[in-house]
């Protein structure tokens, strides 16, 4: 039987969520980068951080509780329960300790909390997959616990394929989906506009930096030339 685990990938708004991260060491600075991009308020455990989170310290980017892992602090602090929060919204475990990350793993299951755990893949509920981003763009590849080394390579593969014009593109798409929203009520001809929209050579003028961005009138233009087609 294969040990595959069948993950379920997701992306999560972290935006003004409480995320505990037990460690402070260089996974748990990488796990802290990672949240922070993702607007997340952190708290960190741990009696000693690296440079770059006693840097986030001072900045107040972080909150640092300054001492070992205790059972029960997956529950939340005081100041969780302060700003109306009762418990952490997911958490790493990112110590050298095993004991202490398998500790953190189990009290995180048992609470329903989602978990990473840093050394120990097959502990964690979630884990965090390779991340390439163009904007509002977000490619992601994980290999369910193959190496970090295969990943790194296929993500730098990805980065090559998907390069930096396609940050434009997608806003642009963005922005066009938006108009066309806005401006048609009926479900079938905006699905009929927004396939439309896809088929749009864009891409490729933005290579050739022969792309300029679409006015009002333009996209009013675009959307009444289009209305109605038969497809």
């Amino acid at each position: 039987m294969s040990d595959v685990v069948p993950y379920v990938p997701v992306m999560l708004d972290c935006r003004n969520q409480h995320c505990l991260i037990v460690g402070g060491g260089r996974v748990a600075e990488r796990k802290a980068r990672n949240l922070l991009r993702g607007g997340a308020v952190i708290t960190v455990i741990s009696p000693i951080l690296t440079t770059e989170l006693q840097e986030l310290v001072q900045l107040s980017q972080i909150h640092w509780i300054a001492r070992h892992y205790e059972s029960g602090d997956i529950s939340g602090s005081a100041e969780l329960q302060h700003n109306g929060t009762k418990r952490y919204f997911l958490i790493h475990a990112a110590t050298v300790d095993a004991q202490v990350n398998r500790q953190v793993a189990e009290e995180a299951r048992f609470a329903g909390i989602p978990v990473n755990v840093a050394d120990h893949h097959e502990s964690s509920t979630f884990i965090n997959p390779m991340v390439i981003r163009r904007g509002r763009l977000i490619a992601s590849i994980t290999t369910s616990g193959a190496g970090p080394v295969v990943g790194r390579r296929l993500a730098g593969e990805l980065e090559q394929h998907f390069g930096e014009e396609y940050e434009t593109y997608i806003e642009f798409l963005y922005y066009l989906r938006h108009r066309i929203k806005q401006a048609v009520q009926d479900p079938a001809e905006r699905r009929r506009l927004l396939e439309r929209a896809s088929e749009l050579d864009i891409l490729e003028e933005i290579r050739q930096e022969q792309f300029c961005w679409w006015e009002e009138p333009r996209i009013e233009e675009w959307i009444a030339q289009h209305r109605g087609e038969i497809t």
